[in-house]
């Protein structure tokens, strides 16, 4: 497997990551907090109570890559930051890959773009590949401010 850019290039991975802040509301910030006026944002977007929005993370959607080799990818990336405690730091942040975005992605976070049927922990099928395609084309990174 080819490792996505954003999985070892820190630069690459904090402006897809940033773009999501800004453009399709990537968080929250900090997911260890209350966070109630952020998740009122996601709720009234996805018309469900609050307490649903809070079920609704990158974690569990269909865009969150955490196949064995996603996450291999991962590793090797962050042990070139990190020295050697990748996994630790990996394991703290629930890190996978959003396949929407391309960027490495923390598992509490959630965003508008959140689709049921994840995380992926294995290949991708033909049907979930198209979804995700056609999720994709939904946002295209190059138009939007940076």
């Amino acid at each position: 497997m080819n490792c996505p850019t954003a999985t070892y290039d820190i630069k690459v991975n904090l402006k897809a990551r940033d773009w999501a802040f800004k453009n399709v509301g990537y968080g929250p910030a900090n997911p260890d907090e209350d966070n109630i006026d952020f998740w009122m944002e996601r709720a009234d977007e996805w018309q469900t109570p609050v307490e649903e929005a809070q079920t609704m993370r990158c974690g569990n959607c269909a865009a969150f890559i955490q196949t064995p080799e996603m996450l291999d990818c991962i590793l090797k990336g962050i042990d070139e930051e990190t020295d050697g405690y990748a996994k630790d730091v990996q394991g703290a942040a629930n890190l996978g890959y959003c396949e929407l975005f391309d960027f490495k992605c923390a598992g509490n976070r959630t965003c508008s773009a959140w689709l049921s049927g994840g995380p992926i922990t294995k290949k991708m099928t033909k049907n979930q590949q198209n979804m995700l395609m056609m999720a994709k084309t939904e946002y295209d990174m190059e138009d939007e401010e940076d």
